[in-house]
């Protein structure tokens, strides 16, 4: 009696095994089908988040580019300040001593 109970109750929960496994498939392919449109949405915002992101840094190496030649002519702008300087000094000077000589020779 206690085989035939024992077989009746393997027989049974094995049934119930196969169909919750039956209903797992049903569900799994419902959730594909309820998610995929979800998944669509957010492939085509990632791919325009892609595509921003690149443009992005496009523009941030023509900034870059446009900074650094910033950069350098404002290098140039100082430089050039100080040669200007230093050639209205020597001007100054060689003013003040051709004054000088002007005075000794008159």
């Amino acid at each position: 009696m206690g085989a035939v109970l024992g077989t009746i109750a393997i027989v049974i929960s094995l049934t119930a095994l196969w169909f919750t496994v039956e209903v797992l498939r049903r569900l799994d392919a419902r959730g594909e089908s309820l998610v995929r449109p979800h998944l669509r949405s957010l492939k085509v915002r990632l791919s325009e988040t892609n595509r921003r992101i690149s443009d992005l840094e496009v523009r941030l190496g023509q900034v870059e580019n446009r900074l650094t030649a910033t950069r350098l002519e404002s290098r140039a702008a100082r430089d050039l300040a100080e040669e200007t300087r230093a050639i209205r000094h020597g001007l100054r000077r060689s003013r003040e001593a051709a004054s000088r000589s002007r005075a000794y020779h008159a």
